[in-house]
């Protein structure tokens, strides 16, 4: 029998390594875009992709984990909160240290240094996104898979996995949107101008993809579709049956 001390441990290793995995993981990647890679390539797409989309995608997942032993009224060891907003932010920060030794003059340029500042900003604002990727992919994918399975035993009906398919459509739609529209404006005018450019109406945004702004016109038509059909269906059922009702009383 183990003893008590023993197994708290045991737990603590069980929670941690798999973030210890994760973290470990994004920072190899991060590393490796940062100090193998062109960093200029593609308009500088593996410095972007190593200050915000990898760190949100590992906090995504740290997130699911978190969830997931909270959910099982588990608790949550320390280092996983260590891993994920010290070692991850820091360890990528190294790893930009390491892509401004091979190209400073990419990260400085003309500006003056002092804008260096912005890096662990940026980073900092990554891990924090990982927030949103997990509501609109991780959380919804876990959803569906697990919606799925109770399905196929019976447990579940068919409806279960509407809601995780809406959250994922809603995050494409972000994604696809942000890609293939330029509003060029902020704030409430580059509102008006995205929901210009998803009606068609002239305005002064610029389509960048027009296939993937279709794609998003499509996905939301879907959306409505799927919520105002059976709106639709039920008042006409309850139309109907009330006169029915009031014929019958006649």
């Amino acid at each position: 029998m183990d003893a008590p001390g023993g197994s708290v441990q045991a737990e603590r290793r069980t929670a941690t390594r798999p973030v210890a995995l994760i973290v470990s993981g994004a920072l190899a990647i991060s590393w490796m875009l940062l100090a193998v890679l062109d960093l200029r390539e593609n308009d500088g797409a593996a410095p972007i992709i190593a200050m915000f989309g990898i760190p949100a995608i590992a906090s995504a997942l740290v997130i699911q984990i978190v969830m997931t032993r909270l959910g099982k009224r588990k608790r949550v060891p320390m280092p996983v909160a260590w891993l994920m907003l010290v070692v991850l932010p820091v360890g990528t920060l190294l790893g930009f240290g390491v892509a401004m030794l091979r190209d400073p003059d990419y990260f400085i340029g003309d500006e003056s240094p002092w804008m260096l500042i912005w890096v662990p900003i940026f980073i900092g604002v990554g891990v924090m996104l990982g927030a949103l990727v997990w509501f609109f992919f991780v959380f919804p994918l876990v959803s569906l898979v697990k919606a799925i399975g109770l399905i196929m035993r019976g447990e579940a009906r068919p409806a279960a996995a509407i809601m995780p398919l809406v959250l994922l459509a809603l995050g494409v739609v972000c994604i696809v949107g942000g890609l293939s529209i330029s509003s060029g404006e902020v704030g409430r005018s580059a509102e008006a101008q995205i929901i210009a450019a998803f009606f068609g109406i002239p305005g002064t945004y610029e389509v960048i993809w027009g296939p993937g702004l279709w794609i998003v016109r499509g996905i939301i038509a879907a959306i409505v579709l799927l919520f105002a059909v059976p709106a639709v269906r039920h008042r006409a059922r309850a139309a109907v049956a009330t006169q029915r009702t009031g014929t019958e009383d006649l």
